[in-house]
């Protein structure tokens, strides 16, 4: 083994690991990220905020069961696409004794999202004829949308190329 290997693999001087890796990218790399999540939730999200003004006057009496529907799947893509990441990398730095400013708004709309779904699938289970329940999808799709522009337009003003 060369001296040069021996000194990467000591413990005074450990490799990389995957998560220092993520951890610590580039400002220009989460830029990108933020920008990619931004137009994923614009470009799924602008449906379920429609979806939520105008979707019951759309249809008839089952325009409540499939505006709901719609919006979960939806906003399922949107909060999977832009949320947990945050979320994922929020909890290992919440790990390591550090708060993000990501971890909470991600928390909140991973919240949102699986309280709604789970509000709609009690509704589905209940024998009781009811409406349907209205949904907060849309506000979690809406925080997401501008948590992330911000965060886009943040990294933006760093001077990242």
């Amino acid at each position: 083994m060369s001296e040069s290997a021996a000194l990467r693999e000591s413990p005074r001087h450990p490799t990389p690991s995957a998560f220092h890796t993520l951890l610590h990218r580039p400002a220009d790399q989460r830029r990108r990220e933020y920008q990619y999540r931004f137009a994923q939730s614009v470009v799924f999200g602008l449906p379920v905020l429609a979806l939520q003004w105008f979707g019951r006057s759309l249809g008839g009496a089952e325009s409540g069961r499939w505006v709901a529907t719609l919006q979960a799947l939806l906003s399922g893509w949107v909060v999977y696409v832009g949320a947990t990441g945050m979320l994922f990398e929020g909890l290992v730095w919440l790990g390591r004794r550090r708060l993000t400013a990501d971890l909470l708004p991600a928390s909140a709309v991973v919240a949102l999202y699986v309280l709604t779904l789970a509000r709609l699938a009690a509704h589905a289970l209940s024998s009781a004829p009811r409406a349907f329940p209205s949904t907060w999808f849309h506000a979690a799709v809406l925080l997401l949308m501008l948590w992330t522009g911000v965060r886009w337009w943040q990294y933006s003003r760093r001077n990242c190329p």
